[in-house]
């Protein structure tokens, strides 16, 4: 029923399967759930396009083989293709996601994708080069590295015009798609999928936590830095947040010059504590690059913070500059309750609402500061300190 070779060929698929299976498993345990999707979308992405290919290219030539004498399997290059290009794919994207972005972070947005798009498309130039000499050796039955494999691949491959096809096909493919994910890093997570799909079209009702965080001592710093050393020090803040903020399953809202405004749906911001994790993990970050802060700016930045969660309504604003924006009293009662930070001496106040809904906590203490009338408030609110306890394990 089943010749050597088809036997062989399950076997050399199934092997490859199984190598994708763990080594997704052993990525998919390393990373935030935000990177996961990107890899997936990224491996879904080019995957869907190597079938697509293949399929256009076997209707082009009738399903017969361009390479002169040689048999034309279908099914065989179908399945050579998608399970080369599912794990090619797989590392190209994994090593994108967790290494190439994060190389890249400071370089502009139009270098990053020339950048990206030169090294991805050479990889899977050499992976549709290793696929075209197994398909060839193959039907030669011969070694891949054997000289009348070589021949044939560069007589009727390279030189018949078909790699550059390749090249011109895997170039779009790859800028598109990494494209995509730049736009998409630019709206936020999340926010582009939301515009396709006109979610926020008309003004919707939702309930979110809304985290204010802004420089301490910014006037201070801006007078002794000046304004273009200032700025990068703003940069450098920023830069050492975006990690952070995935990690936490948080959505940067707005930059306003020294303030950033972050924000969560109840789940995922009230979910082990993401919320609070977020402020006090990138305050450990801040802390242990103290040295590198005050060596090149002389200064070392700390953020105050605050919390606050409730109804807005989120609605599309803009033309020429589309965004998500978010109206209500939240956000101007957590702007408020930040600015008490310094009064009560504290790095992170919260409000009553806040701490209600996040409930009791074994790795944070919130210590009540009192009934506050906040600056354009008809009714005073109650505030608490939240401090993290010696057995949170975020804290150096």
């Amino acid at each position: 029923m089943f010749s050597r070779d088809n036997v062989l060929g399950l076997w050399f698929y199934s092997e490859m399967f199984y190598f994708s299976a763990t080594s997704s498993k052993k990525i998919a345990e390393q990373m935030t759930k935000l990177q996961l999707y990107k890899i997936i979308f990224l491996t879904s992405w080019w995957v869907i396009s190597a079938i697509f290919i293949t399929f256009y290219e076997a209707v082009i030539i009738d399903f017969k083989s361009v390479l002169e004498g040689m048999p034309y399997d279908f099914v065989h290059v179908l399945l050579t293709a998608f399970g080369f290009t599912l794990i090619a794919g797989l590392a190209m994207a994994s090593f994108e996601i967790l290494f190439f972005n994060n190389i890249l972070r400071r370089k502009s947005f139009g270098i990053t994708i020339l950048l990206k798009t030169l090294f991805y498309v050479s990889c899977m130039i050499i992976f549709i080069s290793v696929d075209i000499l197994s398909i060839i050796s193959v039907n030669l039955k011969l070694p891949v590295l054997d000289g009348d494999v070589t021949e044939y691949f560069f007589t009727n491959y390279v030189l018949s015009g078909r790699l550059l096809m390749a090249i011109l096909f895997w170039g779009i493919t790859v800028s598109l798609s990494l494209f995509i994910l730049q736009v998409s890093d630019k709206f936020g997570p999340g926010v582009l999928w939301e515009f396709l799909k006109g979610k926020y079209h008309t003004p919707k009702e939702e309930e979110r936590i809304f985290m204010f965080m802004d420089l301490k001592f910014s006037t201070p710093f801006g007078e002794r830095l000046g304004h273009i050393q200032y700025s990068q020090l703003l940069q450098e803040c920023y830069y050492d947040l975006t990690d952070v903020v995935t990690k936490y399953y948080s959505r940067i809202y707005q930059y306003v010059g020294d303030e950033v405004i972050l924000t969560w749906n109840v789940k995922c911001g009230t979910d082990n504590f993401n919320c609070l994790k977020t402020y006090f993990e990138y305050d450990k970050i801040l802390r242990n690059k103290n040295d590198y802060y005050k060596k090149r700016f002389d200064v070392v930045p700390e953020f105050k913070a605050s919390l606050h969660i409730g109804l807005v309504i989120a609605a599309e604003v803009g033309e020429l500059k589309k965004e998500l924006a978010y109206h209500g009293d939240v956000l101007n009662t957590a702007a408020r309750i930040q600015g008490k930070c310094n009064e009560f001496d504290s790095k992170m106040l919260i409000s009553e609402d806040m701490k209600n809904v996040l409930g009791i906590s074994r790795e944070f203490d919130f210590v009540p500061v009192g009934n506050v009338l906040l600056k354009g408030k008809v009714n005073p609110i109650n505030i608490f300190k939240v401090e993290p306890l010696n057995n949170y394990s975020s804290i150096s």
